[in-house]
């Protein structure tokens, strides 16, 4: 018997800009997919509208830190404060508190090279650090999710042979755009796309 593999389409650094994300949202819709968000505290404390957008469409909204800085390398007070600041900030607009944090790039998040202080901090305030299987590199040029993206993405999949993927993609522009195309992707390998657990 032949499992069908599952795939978690995940975004990071939003909740904007406001106009790929809104693009995001409806081609998710569209598709019946659900998705996680790795929000940034201060662009969700100042953009609540677009918090919600994500909120109320039904994706798992969590903590991706409160400005994108290398939580490898902080100390435990500032890894606290920006956690637990993003924390505050999605629950205070959304009335949910996230249940995961992934820190920017990946630092000192990967089971092999664990931040300590990272790791305290993430139980402290009972959230599993979650990082991602695949990488897409949706942000570096070219931008976006084209042919040799692909051929790249396409590679990572067919090495780890999972039967469920976590894919790291961001809020940009180039990645509303080569979204459809990507999931139609997905769907012609096979994959079915899983609901995000808490």
């Amino acid at each position: 018997m032949t499992t069908t593999r599952k795939v978690i389409l995940s975004f990071d650094d939003g909740p904007t800009p406001s106009e790929p994300l809104h693009k995001i949202l409806a081609i998710l819709q569209r598709n019946q997919i659900k998705a996680e968000f790795y929000v940034l505290g201060k662009s969700v404390k100042g953009n609540p509208k677009d918090t919600m957008a994500i909120f109320n469409a039904g994706h798992k909204i969590q903590n991706h830190s409160w400005d994108h800085i290398d939580l490898s390398i902080a100390s435990e007070v500032n890894v606290l404060e920006q956690i637990k600041s993003t924390q505050d900030a999605v629950e205070k607009i959304t009335g949910y508190k996230p249940t995961r944090i992934r820190p920017p790039y990946g630092a000192g998040g990967w089971p092999k090279s664990l931040d300590p202080e990272l790791a305290k901090v993430a139980k402290d305030l009972g959230l599993t650090i979650h990082n991602w299987d695949i990488d897409t590199n949706d942000w570096k040029k070219p931008r976006g999710l084209g042919s040799v993206k692909i051929k790249r993405i396409r590679a990572q999949i067919e090495r780890t042979g999972k039967p469920r993927l976590n894919i790291l993609m961001h809020v940009r522009k180039e990645t509303a755009r080569d979204l459809q195309g990507f999931i139609d992707l997905l769907k012609g390998m096979g994959f079915d796309f899983a609901r995000p657990s808490s």
